[in-house]
């Protein structure tokens, strides 16, 4: 990026292969042009990624010959707007969000992230760059998904809703990958409903399958929306429409951790505490509440009052007296 912007003239490939560390240090070894050319092709093409605009034009002796076609940035070629300016605690905080991410998630968003904030040329200081914390999705689909998301492919996995036997195979163009109360899940275009719907990671089996490219029109839409927040907002009104009337026990840890994520009212007639929540997947929401065991009894609707109950003697079945 940097040659590419001292340049007033454009530098050939050559010139570049040259004289820029990386792609001098690979031709000294091996000689060959070939792996060079991908090289930058490959980082053309990030240049691109970054906002940056590349000049191309034709040397005037051979106009045609691609060997002695010239590149450059312009030198007022920002991938930032206008007039913006970072200082070195604003820039450290956006570094520090953008290397959260590891081991594959998100890492070529915040990669490129990263060199968009080098190029203001404001650096921050190792030692307070050290300081940053880690956070990995646990679910194996993530990172063939997030891929396929980037690349607009069509693609095809298992996945076991509560309640089936087996897991069925989907085929869905997907959209995004949005985290929702603590779990990621993927909005998708499901291929064989004709309809948009939301898929748990974590029920996700085996192998994601790459197919072809998504719809053409679907695909302008979602590069021109922001997906993400799309999908968030439908689920966020999704669990508006769907509340929780829980008894919680004094004291507990039921009542410690509900009463956060929900509203306490006065005291129940058993004299315990009442909590009202919205949820988005009743499934989850009974596994979570058949785990606090005693601390919770379900006041309503029906359907999560059965559902924990369920769970309850499954449990009492599966261990016995032990339970």
């Amino acid at each position: 990026m940097l040659a590419l912007l001292m340049t007033r003239s454009g530098l050939t490939k050559a010139h570049v292969y040259a004289s820029v560390h990386g792609y001098r240090r690979a031709f000294e070894q091996s000689g060959q042009t070939a792996a060079l050319d991908k090289m930058f092709e490959r980082d053309k093409a990030e240049l691109r990624d970054l906002g940056l605009t590349l000049e191309t034009f034709d040397d005037p002796s051979a106009p045609g010959d691609n060997q002695l076609t010239r590149y450059r940035i312009p030198n007022t070629a920002s991938p930032f707007p206008a007039g913006t300016t970072l200082d070195a605690d604003e820039v450290l905080l956006l570094s520090l969000a953008a290397a959260v991410w590891r081991e594959g998630s998100l890492s070529g968003e915040s990669r490129r992230g990263l060199m968009k904030l080098r190029s203001l040329g404001v650096e921050v200081g190792e030692e307070r760059a050290a300081l940053v914390p880690r956070w990995r999705s646990r679910d194996a689909a993530f990172e063939p998904l997030a891929a396929a998301i980037d690349t607009g492919r069509i693609v095809e996995f298992r996945y076991l809703r509560p309640g089936d036997d087996a897991a069925r195979l989907r085929h869905v163009e997907p959209l995004a990958l949005v985290r929702h109360e603590g779990r990621w899940l993927l909005g998708a275009y499901d291929l064989d409903r004709e309809d948009e719907r939301t898929f748990l990671l974590s029920r996700v089996l085996g192998g994601i399958r790459k197919g072809g490219p998504i719809d053409e029109e679907r695909a302008t839409v979602a590069a021109r929306e922001d997906q993400a927040e799309r999908f968030l907002r439908r689920l966020q009104e999704f669990a508006t429409q769907n509340s929780a009337l829980l008894d919680v026990r004094p004291g507990g840890d039921a009542e410690q951790r509900l009463a956060k994520r929900g509203t306490l009212t006065a005291a129940a007639p058993t004299s315990w505490g009442r909590v009202e929540l919205h949820y988005t997947d009743l499934d989850l929401l009974a596994d979570e509440l058949a785990a606090f065991g005693p601390e919770v009894r379900v006041v309503g609707p029906t359907e999560l009052h059965d559902a924990v109950v369920s769970r309850l003697r499954r449990a009492l079945e599966n261990h016995g007296s032990d339970a």
